[in-house]
């Protein structure tokens, strides 16, 4: 992580997230950012880490690499797919809620994060199915 270190949660401070490569610096995003206690992920998509889509017209191969994503970037951060709090995540079809349903089962463990789903018309590339936003912490527990 190339963020810098943070003195305490009380660092008034936000640090830039960056994997190398950064897949998202071409389009002019930060991966997310650490701020106090909490990790805030700009949406994750289909896209690995060198930029090529991956599982165009595939929503379950879009799923895995969106996940994948997530936990990469939320270890550069120092945190882990334990300790999200909260996902906002975008489909394009909203017949592959159930499948949503099941992925939560696989990627997160209880007590569930505070979800929000919803469908939208489009994403930023035409081929992608599925955008998820992540906040986590970095210290402590997820307590339920």
């Amino acid at each position: 992580m190339e963020t810098g270190k943070i003195e305490s949660s009380a660092d008034p401070n936000a640090y830039r997230i960056k994997t190398t490569p950064d897949p998202y610096d071409a389009f002019k995003i930060a991966i997310g950012y650490r701020a106090g206690n909490f990790v805030f992920l700009s949406g994750q998509a289909s896209i690995d880490e060198n930029g090529n889509l991956v599982g165009v017209g595939d929503f379950d191969r879009q799923v895995e690499q969106t996940f994948a994503n997530i936990k990469r970037a939320l270890e550069a951060a120092g945190s882990s797919m334990d300790k999200i709090i909260k996902v906002n995540i975008y489909l394009t079809d909203m017949s592959n809620f159930p499948k949503i349903i099941e992925a939560r089962g696989t990627y997160f463990k209880q007590p569930w994060p505070a979800d929000t789903i919803v469908e939208v018309g489009a994403l930023g590339l035409p081929e992608l199915e599925i955008e998820i936003e992540a906040i986590a912490l970095i210290e402590g527990e997820v307590i339920g």
